[in-house]
Protein backbone atom coordinates (compact mmCIF):
# COMPACT_ATOMS: atom_id res chain seq x y z
CA UNK A 1 0.00 0.00 0.00
CA UNK A 2 1.14 3.53 -0.44
CA UNK A 3 0.54 5.24 2.74
CA UNK A 4 1.03 8.51 3.80
CA UNK A 5 1.24 11.14 7.11
CA UNK A 6 0.26 14.65 6.45
CA UNK A 7 0.68 15.72 9.81
CA UNK A 8 3.44 14.94 12.79
CA UNK A 9 6.15 16.48 14.93
CA UNK A 10 9.33 13.81 14.23
CA UNK A 11 11.33 16.03 15.93
CA UNK A 12 10.14 15.09 19.55
CA UNK A 13 11.42 11.86 18.91
CA UNK A 14 14.44 12.98 19.44
CA UNK A 15 17.38 10.28 19.34
CA UNK A 16 15.14 7.94 18.20
CA UNK A 17 13.82 9.47 15.15
CA UNK A 18 15.64 7.13 13.05
CA UNK A 19 14.02 3.60 13.55
CA UNK A 20 10.93 5.70 13.67
CA UNK A 21 11.43 6.59 10.04
CA UNK A 22 12.55 3.57 9.27
CA UNK A 23 9.48 2.05 11.13
CA UNK A 24 7.18 3.79 9.04
CA UNK A 25 9.05 3.06 5.34
CA UNK A 26 9.08 -0.99 6.53
CA UNK A 27 5.10 -0.25 6.98
CA UNK A 28 4.63 1.04 3.46
CA UNK A 29 4.89 5.00 4.49
CA UNK A 30 6.17 6.65 1.55
CA UNK A 31 5.66 10.44 2.88
CA UNK A 32 5.38 12.15 5.92
CA UNK A 33 4.90 15.25 6.57
CA UNK A 34 6.74 17.26 9.78
CA UNK A 35 4.97 20.05 10.74
CA UNK A 36 7.14 23.36 12.61
CA UNK A 37 5.46 25.53 14.81
CA UNK A 38 7.81 28.12 15.62
CA UNK A 39 11.38 29.07 14.91
CA UNK A 40 13.04 26.12 16.57
CA UNK A 41 11.00 22.98 15.13
CA UNK A 42 10.47 24.81 11.59
CA UNK A 43 14.05 24.57 11.34
CA UNK A 44 14.39 20.99 12.72
CA UNK A 45 11.89 20.56 9.89
CA UNK A 46 14.07 20.83 7.44
CA UNK A 47 16.47 19.38 8.99
CA UNK A 48 14.65 16.40 9.28
CA UNK A 49 13.83 16.48 5.61
CA UNK A 50 17.34 16.79 4.54
CA UNK A 51 18.14 13.78 6.62
CA UNK A 52 15.50 11.52 5.27
CA UNK A 53 14.33 11.46 1.89
CA UNK A 54 10.45 10.40 2.76
CA UNK A 55 10.65 13.36 5.59
CA UNK A 56 8.74 16.39 3.73
CA UNK A 57 8.87 19.92 5.96
CA UNK A 58 6.32 22.05 6.34
CA UNK A 59 6.91 25.09 8.01
CA UNK A 60 4.47 27.26 10.03
CA UNK A 61 3.64 29.39 13.25
CA UNK A 62 1.34 27.72 15.57
CA UNK A 63 -1.23 30.30 17.46
CA UNK A 64 0.48 32.34 20.27
CA UNK A 65 0.15 35.68 22.21
CA UNK A 66 3.58 35.48 23.03
CA UNK A 67 5.30 36.65 19.89
CA UNK A 68 6.32 40.11 18.94
CA UNK A 69 5.27 41.66 15.38
CA UNK A 70 8.82 41.87 14.47
CA UNK A 71 9.41 38.82 15.65
CA UNK A 72 6.32 37.02 13.74
CA UNK A 73 7.78 39.16 10.39
CA UNK A 74 11.33 37.40 10.18
CA UNK A 75 9.70 34.25 10.75
CA UNK A 76 7.35 34.64 7.97
CA UNK A 77 9.95 35.93 6.12
CA UNK A 78 12.18 33.24 6.60
CA UNK A 79 9.18 31.12 5.29
CA UNK A 80 8.91 32.64 2.44
CA UNK A 81 12.41 32.26 1.48
CA UNK A 82 11.98 28.02 1.77
CA UNK A 83 9.26 27.87 -0.42
CA UNK A 84 10.62 25.69 -2.30
CA UNK A 85 11.91 23.61 -0.16
CA UNK A 86 8.44 22.95 1.89
CA UNK A 87 5.33 21.38 0.99
CA UNK A 88 2.68 23.16 3.12
CA UNK A 89 2.61 26.43 5.32
CA UNK A 90 1.56 24.86 8.78
CA UNK A 91 0.70 23.99 11.68
CA UNK A 92 -0.93 26.97 11.80
CA UNK A 93 -4.68 27.99 13.64
CA UNK A 94 -6.56 29.24 15.45
CA UNK A 95 -6.38 28.22 19.66
CA UNK A 96 -8.90 29.91 21.75
CA UNK A 97 -7.85 28.66 25.06
CA UNK A 98 -5.44 31.00 24.72
CA UNK A 99 -5.47 34.57 25.34
CA UNK A 100 -5.75 37.10 22.65
CA UNK A 101 -7.95 36.14 19.91
CA UNK A 102 -7.41 38.89 17.89
CA UNK A 103 -3.67 38.44 17.83
CA UNK A 104 -4.21 34.99 16.57
CA UNK A 105 -6.43 36.08 13.94
CA UNK A 106 -3.99 38.21 12.97
CA UNK A 107 -1.38 36.04 13.00
CA UNK A 108 -3.65 33.35 10.98
CA UNK A 109 -4.58 35.58 8.03
CA UNK A 110 -0.99 36.49 7.58
CA UNK A 111 -0.21 33.13 6.92
CA UNK A 112 -3.15 32.10 4.58
CA UNK A 113 -1.96 35.44 2.27
CA UNK A 114 1.34 33.72 2.79
CA UNK A 115 0.07 30.30 1.56
CA UNK A 116 -1.30 32.23 -1.19
CA UNK A 117 1.93 34.22 -2.23
CA UNK A 118 3.75 30.96 -2.08
CA UNK A 119 1.13 28.54 -3.85
CA UNK A 120 1.34 25.89 -1.00
CA UNK A 121 -1.72 24.45 1.19
CA UNK A 122 -2.37 24.82 5.02
CA UNK A 123 -1.99 22.35 7.47
CA UNK A 124 -5.02 24.12 10.18
CA UNK A 125 -4.98 23.49 13.66
CA UNK A 126 -8.26 24.96 15.58
CA UNK A 127 -9.47 24.42 19.13
CA UNK A 128 -13.13 25.75 20.47
CA UNK A 129 -12.24 27.67 17.23
CA UNK A 130 -13.57 25.45 14.59
CA UNK A 131 -16.12 28.27 12.89
CA UNK A 132 -13.92 30.83 12.92
CA UNK A 133 -11.53 28.72 11.22
CA UNK A 134 -13.74 28.02 8.51
CA UNK A 135 -15.23 31.37 8.10
CA UNK A 136 -11.37 32.79 7.39
CA UNK A 137 -10.61 29.65 5.51
CA UNK A 138 -13.70 30.57 3.14
CA UNK A 139 -11.82 34.01 2.20
CA UNK A 140 -8.67 32.58 0.78
CA UNK A 141 -7.65 30.90 -2.25
CA UNK A 142 -5.53 28.50 -0.65
CA UNK A 143 -6.02 25.00 -0.20
CA UNK A 144 -6.88 23.30 3.06
CA UNK A 145 -6.50 20.75 5.51
CA UNK A 146 -8.35 20.42 8.49
CA UNK A 147 -6.17 18.63 11.33
CA UNK A 148 -7.75 16.59 13.68
CA UNK A 149 -11.03 18.43 13.69
CA UNK A 150 -13.50 18.34 16.49
CA UNK A 151 -16.28 20.83 14.87
CA UNK A 152 -19.52 20.37 14.53
CA UNK A 153 -21.07 17.69 11.52
CA UNK A 154 -22.81 21.26 10.51
CA UNK A 155 -19.12 22.50 10.58
CA UNK A 156 -17.78 19.42 8.81
CA UNK A 157 -20.44 19.81 6.28
CA UNK A 158 -20.01 23.35 5.66
CA UNK A 159 -16.17 22.79 5.18
CA UNK A 160 -16.22 19.41 3.08
CA UNK A 161 -18.56 21.57 0.78
CA UNK A 162 -16.30 24.34 0.47
CA UNK A 163 -13.43 21.95 -0.55
CA UNK A 164 -11.48 21.57 2.50
CA UNK A 165 -9.76 18.08 3.53
CA UNK A 166 -9.77 16.54 6.40
CA UNK A 167 -6.27 14.82 7.70
CA UNK A 168 -7.83 11.79 10.06
CA UNK A 169 -5.45 10.46 12.77
CA UNK A 170 -4.07 7.03 14.11
CA UNK A 171 -7.17 7.57 17.31
CA UNK A 172 -9.85 6.83 14.93
CA UNK A 173 -10.56 3.60 15.93
CA UNK A 174 -11.48 5.30 19.51
CA UNK A 175 -12.89 8.38 18.41
CA UNK A 176 -16.70 8.56 17.15
CA UNK A 177 -15.89 12.60 16.11
CA UNK A 178 -13.27 10.84 13.69
CA UNK A 179 -15.48 8.30 12.29
CA UNK A 180 -18.42 10.45 11.96
CA UNK A 181 -16.33 13.04 9.65
CA UNK A 182 -15.02 9.41 7.42
CA UNK A 183 -18.88 9.20 7.02
CA UNK A 184 -19.60 13.01 6.06
CA UNK A 185 -16.84 13.49 4.09
CA UNK A 186 -16.07 12.07 0.31
CA UNK A 187 -13.03 9.96 0.22
CA UNK A 188 -11.46 12.42 -2.38
CA UNK A 189 -11.45 15.06 0.69
CA UNK A 190 -9.69 12.32 3.22
CA UNK A 191 -6.05 12.14 4.39
CA UNK A 192 -4.42 10.45 6.86
CA UNK A 193 -2.14 11.45 9.83
CA UNK A 194 -0.70 10.50 13.24
CA UNK A 195 -0.04 13.87 14.94
CA UNK A 196 3.04 11.44 15.84
CA UNK A 197 3.66 10.97 19.02
CA UNK A 198 0.09 12.35 19.73
CA UNK A 199 -3.36 10.72 18.72
CA UNK A 200 -2.20 7.48 19.09
CA UNK A 201 -4.27 4.31 18.84
CA UNK A 202 -4.51 3.09 21.87
CA UNK A 203 -4.43 5.16 25.14
CA UNK A 204 -1.00 5.60 26.89
CA UNK A 205 0.53 4.58 23.57
CA UNK A 206 3.39 6.93 21.72
CA UNK A 207 1.71 7.34 17.93
CA UNK A 208 4.33 7.23 15.31
CA UNK A 209 3.20 7.63 11.18
CA UNK A 210 3.69 4.13 10.68
CA UNK A 211 0.61 4.03 12.57
CA UNK A 212 -1.27 5.22 9.38
CA UNK A 213 -1.93 2.12 8.14
CA UNK A 214 -4.64 1.44 10.88
CA UNK A 215 -6.13 4.53 9.88
CA UNK A 216 -6.33 3.36 6.23
CA UNK A 217 -8.41 0.04 7.59
CA UNK A 218 -10.43 1.92 9.38
CA UNK A 219 -11.49 4.62 6.79
CA UNK A 220 -11.79 1.51 4.36
CA UNK A 221 -14.54 -0.53 6.57
CA UNK A 222 -16.25 2.89 7.07
CA UNK A 223 -16.56 3.70 3.24
CA UNK A 224 -17.15 0.04 2.25
CA UNK A 225 -13.80 -0.28 0.19
CA UNK A 226 -10.82 -2.62 -0.23
CA UNK A 227 -7.83 -1.36 1.90
CA UNK A 228 -5.40 -1.13 -1.04
CA UNK A 229 -8.38 0.74 -2.98
CA UNK A 230 -8.64 3.20 -0.35
CA UNK A 231 -4.97 3.93 0.35
CA UNK A 232 -4.61 5.02 -3.14
CA UNK A 233 -7.25 7.53 -3.31
CA UNK A 234 -5.61 8.73 -0.35
CA UNK A 235 -2.62 8.35 -1.98
CA UNK A 236 -3.94 10.02 -5.13
CA UNK A 237 -5.37 12.89 -2.53
CA UNK A 238 -2.24 14.16 -0.96
CA UNK A 239 -0.63 14.58 -4.83
CA UNK A 240 -3.24 16.30 -5.86
CA UNK A 241 -3.03 18.35 -2.48
CA UNK A 242 0.28 18.92 -2.09
CA UNK A 243 2.24 18.06 -5.27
Amino acid sequence: MLLIDVHCHLELFKEEVSKVVERAENAGVRVIITSGMDSATNRKALSLSRKFKIVKPSLGIYPTDKLSYPEIEAELKFISGKKDKIVAVGEIGLDYTLPDKKKQQDLFESQLFLAEKVGKPVIVHSREAEADVIKMLKGHSCKAVLHAFHGSVKLVREAAESGIFFSIPSNIGRSEQFQRIVKEVPLSHLLTETDAPFLAPEKGQRSEPAFVAQTVKKIAEIKGLDEIEAANIIYSNYQNLFS
